[in-house]
């Protein structure tokens, strides 16, 4: 069986790409269980590093959505956090998706050039500007954020979504 082999400008090595799973699902976590409500108990820690880690060995399982959901449990378990704190989580939990969905795809061998990893990470901020507005108008419906000016951000934001994700007619 041959082999081929490509020349990459700027590749980037599998081990960088799930260091950063590994961060951003970190990150997620201690987001959720920093917030209000109670601390949780040092074998669940373990537990949640644990976790991270076989995100990290094993991708292709699907565990980085395993990470996502412990997240979104403890949120529903604790306290309503800040309407900043529930942003910061929204966009850790869609990196963490991406960026299990491209370790996934990978073998410990593998280099991605950038460019691949670029274009990926735009498609993810046009999907995250709708994510955080949508955000917004969740944290007002359930009372957390204060403020007329948030209101009123969260109206217009509501609205210009409406008008460019909504379907036109063809003529």
């Amino acid at each position: 069986m041959s082999e081929i082999t490509l020349e990459l400008d700027r590749p980037v090595p599998a081990w960088a790409l799930r260091a950063s799973l590994a961060l951003l699902s970190a990150a997620s976590l201690a987001v959720v269980c920093a917030g209000p409500g109670p601390r949780p108990p040092a074998v669940l820690v373990a537990g949640l590093v644990a976790l991270v880690g076989a995100a990290v060995l094993s991708p292709g399982l699907g565990l980085a959505a395993l990470v996502v959901l412990v997240a979104g449990t403890r949120l529903l378990v604790g306290d309503p956090p800040a309407l900043s704190v529930v942003m910061v989580l929204v966009l850790l939990v869609h990196l963490t998706l991406w960026a299990g969905a491209v370790c996934a795809r990978t073998s410990w061998r593998t280099r991605v050039e950038v460019a691949v990893l670029v274009r990926g990470l735009r498609e993810v901020a046009v999907v995250q500007v709708g994510a955080q507005l949508l955000t917004v108008v969740a944290m007002l419906l359930v009372g957390v954020a204060e403020g007329d000016l948030w209101r009123a951000a969260a109206l217009v934001a509501a609205l210009t979504l409406a008008a460019v994700m909504l379907p036109r007619p063809t003529a």
